[in-house]
């Protein structure tokens, strides 16, 4: 078996994978859509992108510059654009978009004091169920310190979910927007499995039967109808509570399934504005003008006033209790600042390792923001992955000169390895009766050497 179509299989394997009964998840995505949005993604993932993040970031959204080294969220002015783009997973996966990425975004986003809004910039056709309300969860956050849109070009299942949650949702006028639901696609792999040369053993305990039902017995096929239903049931919710509509008016309006156009989607009430994304910053950058302009008002009067206000000293000498007052709070203030300013650090490293030493040091400082330390930390963690992969180059690349045929394949012969120390590894994995003679490879290995000798 070659190492691609092996990454191939081990990749769908981990990505069928949820927490659901039998280990399966449920989707809330369009299947038509998904081919096209891996395409992309796989771009934006490639190897040398991710050494140049600028130069990627533009390739997504042709808009701004990055809000931080390593993020593919951009800003212009201070308007934060986050990019939530093809099939979407719960944790990070080089082949597709995640709920913690985009997670992750959203609290750097917030935790930038000169950021003043924020678009969800959607082009996805949805994703797994699993961790999808970790972001409306997030968006929620987000609003309470500024405005959240959504702008919609293509934003379907899953995607739709997490567009509810912004204040408004703005689709393109060459938008499709839907796809309300979820489903579960069973694929079963044994048969590929033992081609390949596995042999699948199961053993079902007496006091779990329920363990393994058969997918074409009615038992089984309710099992799964369970799963699915209570994930389209909890994206129905998700909707109801974002959107402030009727459960009865979601499966009324929007389709139960069906996808819209941009303009069916406005009349049923969908989204709530068809506009271009240039729109949308434009019409932000109007609230951030205006609320400015309230400001500056606010400060000449506030100047007007000065004459008759009290000096340092006056203060000193006249109010000396105040003075110790004032000066106790912002000691107390400081060290609140100092509290959630440690706080906010930990949050960001939160659920990554192998960072501890940076941390540490971050934390130590008294000076590094959480928003500084979510751009270092975040970059250490995508060199970590970029070494990771390149690890993973390496091995394809060591692996490049081995010779497998197929036990009944094209060729008709069994599995032939190269006479060498990987070889003869290689054939040790292959084979069941030489891993009951020798109880490692290193061992095979060895023994093979020593024949050669």
């Amino acid at each position: 078996m070659n190492t691609a179509t092996l990454s191939l299989i081990q990749g769908f394997l981990q990505q069928i994978g949820g927490r659901g009964p039998q280990g399966l998840s449920p989707w809330a995505i369009r299947e038509d859509a998904i081919a096209a949005s891996l395409q992309t993604v796989r771009a934006i993932r490639s190897p040398q992108s991710m050494g140049e993040a600028a130069t990627n970031v533009v390739s997504i959204n042709r808009r701004g510059s990055p809000i931080a080294n390593g993020s593919f969220a951009t800003r212009v002015g201070n308007v934060a654009i986050v990019p939530v783009i093809g099939p979407l997973v719960s944790r990070f996966s080089w082949q597709y978009w995640s709920y913690d990425e985009i997670v992750r975004d959203l609290r750097l986003v917030g935790s930038m004091p000169d950021i003043e809004a924020t678009i969800l910039d959607m082009d996805t056709p949805g994703g797994m169920v699993d961790n999808v309300d970790s972001v409306p969860a997030e968006i929620a956050r987000l609003r309470e310190k500024m405005p959240v849109y959504a702008h919609a070009n293509f934003c379907c299942s899953a995607g739709y979910w997490i567009a509810s949650a912004a204040e408004k949702i703005v689709a393109s006028k060459t938008g499709l927007v839907g796809s309300v639901g979820a489903l579960i696609r069973y694929v079963e792999m044994e048969g590929i499995l033992t081609r390949l040369g596995a042999n699948v053993v199961e053993i079902i305990a007496e006091q779990s039967p329920n363990k393994r039902l058969s997918r074409d017995s009615d038992e089984g096929k309710a099992e799964l109808q369970a799963i699915a239903d209570d994930g389209a049931e909890l994206f129905i919710q998700g909707i109801v509570a974002n959107r402030g509509i009727t459960r009865d008016a979601v499966l009324e309006k929007y389709g139960q399934g069906l996808v819209f156009t941009a303009g069916e989607a406005l009349r049923r009430g969908l989204v709530d504005e068809i506009a271009s994304l240039e729109d949308v910053l434009t019409e932000l950058a109007g609230r951030r003008e205006s609320t400015s302009l309230a400001a500056s008002a606010t400060a000449k009067a506030g100047t007007e006033k000065e004459s008759t206000m009290l000096t340092l000293d006056q203060l000193k000498a006249e109010h000396p209790d105040l003075v110790s007052a004032l000066r106790a709070e912002g000691a107390a203030d400081a060290a609140q600042a100092e509290r959630d300013r440690l706080l906010g650090i930990e949050e960001h490293a939160a659920g990554l390792v192998g960072h501890d030493e940076l941390v540490k040091k971050l934390k130590a400082d008294g000076k590094t923001t959480p928003a500084e330390a979510a751009a270092q930390i975040l970059a250490a963690e995508k060199v970590k992955n970029a070494d990771r992969l390149k690890g993973l180059e390496q091995l394809d690349q060591a692996a490049a000169g081995v010779n497998s045929t197929l036990s009944g394949g094209a060729e008709g012969g069994p599995q032939k390895f190269p006479q060498t120390a990987e070889g003869w590894k290689a054939e040790w994995e292959a084979t069941p009766k030489l891993q009951q003679e020798f109880p490692t490879a290193e061992s095979y290995v060895a023994t093979m050497k020593r024949k050669a000798a």
